[in-house]
């Protein structure tokens, strides 16, 4: 039996990745539909520059669980942790993978949630730009195969404090693991 695989990515990474993808399409038709534009190619060139820089910080950014470890892709590399050399998740900031002696590894696809989202948890719940009631979501935790997943930072780092024991351990199983029955599938 195969251990499951998880990939990661934050909810706001597609939203920003279709932002871009639309603003590099209006830059391009404007300059296409320039009468003093020079043809076809400069827009075209743009264009593909434009794809490729959404692509590289928008989209390839993700966080890989495996039963090796931890791996944050980011913009221009890779960082694994393994499960033994991991220590813990800084959410302070944005999230960082630390790991034993203090080392910490960015993860760019969670860049974190910036100023005004915690200013909005500290209002008082009678204001009208207070925050909603949380809503407690969970990611279903998998015995085997590959699952992609868009999640908040909260729920990434509640399934990477559960699948730990059971990546750790060398046997994953939903239920040595110690995760509730109707949460795990099979």
């Amino acid at each position: 039996m195969n251990e499951p695989i998880y990939r990661l990515r934050s909810t706001g990474q597609y939203t920003k990745l279709v932002l871009l993808l639309f603003f590099f399409l209006f830059i391009v038709v404007s300059l296409y539909l320039d009468p003093y534009s020079e043809g076809f190619f400069p827009p075209l060139i743009f264009a593909l520059g434009g794809i490729l820089v959404a692509y590289v910080f928008f989209y390839q950014p993700h966080v890989l669980l495996t039963r090796d470890g931890i791996t944050a892709a980011n913009w221009f590399f890779d960082r694994s942790v393994s499960w033994k050399d991991y220590d813990q998740l800084d959410m302070r900031y944005g999230m960082y993978i630390m790991s034993e002696g203090g080392h910490s590894d960015a993860v760019s696809s969670y860049p974190g949630t910036g100023g005004i989202a915690k200013g909005r948890e500290q209002l008082s719940p009678s204001s009208p730009l207070a925050k909603t009631q949380k809503q407690e979501k969970y990611i279903r935790i998998h015995e085997s195969g590959q699952y992609n997943h868009t999640a908040s930072q909260k729920e990434a780092s509640s399934l990477i404090n559960l699948i730990r024991p059971g990546f750790s351990s060398g046997r994953f199983s939903c239920h040595r693991t110690g995760v509730r029955r109707d949460s795990c599938s099979v």
